[in-house]
């Protein structure tokens, strides 16, 4: 039997388009807290975080079909889904 795990309403999907880079995804209460998480993600892998622009309320549909797509964790849930770090 499966079971669907249903996102908390209160959360938005956000991407950050990089100066460098594809960009970043993240699932959050709000842009800040998409910005921190962002934020760390890169510190964390030594990368600049550096937006040119945000996307809020981002269909991930829009976003590269060939490199995000298959590349990304599930965005339902907060946390940095692209790269993949939320799983």
């Amino acid at each position: 039997m499966n079971m669907v795990l249903l996102k908390d309403p209160s959360l938005r999907r956000f991407w950050f388009v990089l100066a460098r880079g594809l960009g970043i995804g993240v699932t959050a209460g709000s842009r800040l807290e998409a910005e921190t998480l962002a934020r760390n993600a890169c510190s964390q892998s030594g990368w600049s975080f550096e937006p040119i622009e945000v996307l809020e309320d981002v269909d991930v549909r829009d976003l590269d079909q060939n490199h995000v797509i298959p590349n990304m964790g599930p965005p339902n849930f907060k946390g940095v889904w692209f790269p993949r770090l939320n799983t």
